[in-house]
């Protein structure tokens, strides 16, 4: 325990973790550079309006007493024009903070966002949503403490300090001096409740994103939550997690109580014992009221900067527990330098090719060892075989999801390693088993295959994937919006409308997830003509669950384990004993027409 609590003193007093964060600030800070120079600006001014109003009331004090009222009038001009320069500058400092610090944190959400896309599928796909969404909405809003007028008072409060207290020491030093001695105390109780408040908000910001992911998962996965009557344990969980958070809440809001507190009490003692001194030199003639009001009216900026610039240090400790978060992220190596954008795609010409290949998602657990398959160009491949065959991991791989641990894939005899990632998955038409749609409109959805489509594109590839007509049976018709995810979609018609966004593509490769999976009998016929079409030198790799989907295939590949079992014709593997044969079985209808099926995968 002690151990641990000399490495949070420690690490409190690092500069390590400041120079790591504004490493990943700096460039932004100097992008608002007009920003911060006005508020450097208005420390100068500001300490010249609370020296200059001070003794305004000095002046017009020692007039009062002395009935110099023909001075008085001489002196409110000066007053108004110090209020004045005064407003103007709170209004810059205020604006300009506004900028200073919003800014930042724009460019820096700009940054978060674009390295997450630049990142490889693999690992964004262990993350999870909520702890996400909570570097967005709470840990880079929690970085005030580093920005805009945090900065700049680590100059305003010790210049602030610096000119009082030249000034106090020409009204009086000894009363200056007796003033400065309760200064360390102030610093030494703003350092301590600092480390407190570290420790504890970085405890609140991880707390905050695992709210987050409760959240999320509640809202995504609600069907499921009703199906297995999850209501009451899933609002016994985030009950729990809330009382947690209201918790370190609260004891977050007592610490920064306490201080605020300290430091009031600190500069009241220093104010009523100035105060008290002060009468007493000028009950002796030693010092003027009008020197005594000056005093008084600044005696809390010999205090105020020192306890200012502890707290200062503690927001920093607080900002910096975000920050932290948020580099974690950003250390993680991005799979792509750039972000990709809508190419051309390329012309597949010759095959697709895994040449001994070894590959895992977990180390030490590999789902191909040493796999070797030509895909030749321009036919249909059809993939069978039991769950946890390899069958979806290859679609990853030639989307270039995942890279192999050794090996190659190649495509036109060239690696995709060299091939723009851009270019690559221009000239791949993914649909997966589950489809996921934008929250949006039909339109909006379909030309995320091209940008650029025509309406009369767009009508072709619905009524080939026998969805236009649903479509204009909707009140809004392309205009409809379909609800986060195509939640106001049933399946079959999820699908349809992915399929029409593939067939809108019109790419040379085709990766198809039983893309007929979720489709009646009536509507799989006319989808399954448009893919006929669609499928014509084309080269077409299909994960197969319905026999009728594959039985026209041109070559059929049966995996298990990562290895091609089988391979051939539907009725070249239907002679063969082994896997194929095994997953099929036959059925008779009433008309006595044969029908097969797989099942069991």
């Amino acid at each position: 325990m002690r151990g641990q609590i000399f490495l949070n003193i420690k690490q409190y007093f690092s500069f390590r973790d400041l120079r790591r964060t504004y490493s990943l600030l700096s460039p932004y800070i100097i992008k608002y550079w007009f920003a911060y120079l006005v508020l450097l600006i208005t420390v100068f001014v500001e300490t010249f309006i609370t020296i200059g109003m001070a003794k305004f009331y000095g002046n017009i004090t020692e007039t009062a007493v002395h009935g110099k009222f023909d001075k008085i009038l001489t002196l409110i001009p000066i007053g108004i024009l110090l209020i004045a320069i005064g407003m103007i500058s709170r209004f810059a400092y205020t604006y300009f903070n506004t900028i200073a610090t919003n800014g930042v944190k724009k460019e820096l959400k700009n940054h978060l966002f674009k390295h997450i896309l630049r990142l490889s599928p693999g690992y964004v796909s262990n993350l999870r949503s909520g702890e996400l969404i909570s570097h967005f909405t709470n840990d880079i809003n929690g970085v005030d403490g580093l920005l805009g007028n945090s900065i700049v008072n680590f100059i305003k409060l010790p210049i602030t300090y610096i000119f009082i207290f030249i000034y106090l020491m020409q009204i009086n030093w000894v009363l200056c001096l007796m003033s400065v001695l309760i200064a360390p105390l102030a610093a030494l109780s703003g350092m301590i409740f600092g480390l407190i408040l570290r420790n504890n908000s970085k405890q609140i910001h991880q707390l905050i994103g695992k709210v987050n992911n409760l959240l999320t998962e509640t809202f995504q996965g609600f069907g499921v939550i009703r199906s297995f009557t999850m209501e009451k344990d899933q609002y016994q969980k985030y009950r729990d997690a809330n009382q947690e958070l209201y918790q370190l809440e609260l004891k977050n809001t007592k610490l920064q109580g306490w201080y605020a507190t300290g430091g009031q009490l600190l500069g009241t003692i220093t104010f009523i014992g100035s105060l008290s001194i002060g009468a007493l030199f000028v009950s002796k003639d030693t010092m003027t009221v009008g020197a005594l009001l000056t005093f008084v009216n600044l005696v809390g900026h010999l205090v105020s900067p020192l306890t200012g610039l502890a707290g200062q240090w503690a927001g920093f400790q607080r900002s910096i527990a975000a920050v932290e978060r948020v580099l974690d992220l950003l250390d993680k190596p991005a799979a792509i330098k750039k972000l990709p954008f809508f190419s051309p795609s390329m012309d597949l010409k010759e095959s697709i090719q895994f040449q001994n290949m070894t590959f895992g998602y977990e180390k030490n657990k590999n789902v191909f060892e040493d796999f070797s398959l030509e895909i030749p160009a321009g036919k249909v491949v059809a993939l069978v075989g039991p769950s946890g065959a390899g069958k979806s991991t290859l679609f990853n791989l030639i989307l270039k999801f995942y890279r192999p641990q050794s090996g190659d894939i190649l495509i036109d005899q060239n690696s995709i390693d060299v091939i723009n990632p851009a270019k690559l998955r221009s000239a791949i038409a993914y649909v997966p088993q589950d489809i996921f749609l934008f929250a949006g409109t039909i339109r909006e959805n379909l030309l995320i295959a091209r940008p650029n489509l025509t309406e009369t594109e767009m009508v072709e590839a619905t009524i080939n994937a026998n969805i236009h007509d649903f479509i204009m049976s909707l009140p809004h018709k392309y205009e409809t919006e379909i609800g986060e995810r195509g939640v106001k979609l049933s399946g079959g018609q999820k699908q349809r409308l992915a399929i029409a966004r593939a067939i809108l593509k019109n790419a040379p490769i085709l990766l198809l997830d039983e893309a007929t999976s979720a489709l009646d009998g009536e509507s799989e016929y006319h989808v399954k003509n448009a893919l006929d079409h669609l499928m014509e030198n084309r080269t077409t790799i299909v994960i197969a669950h319905r026999l009728s989907t594959i039985q026209n295939a041109d070559l059929i590949l049966v995996m298990d384990k990562g290895r091609i079992v089988q391979k051939g014709s539907h009725e070249e593997l239907l002679n063969q004993e082994g896997l194929y044969k095994n997953l099929t079985r036959t059925k008779f209808d009433k008309k006595k027409s044969r029908k097969l099926s797989l099942v069991n995968y």
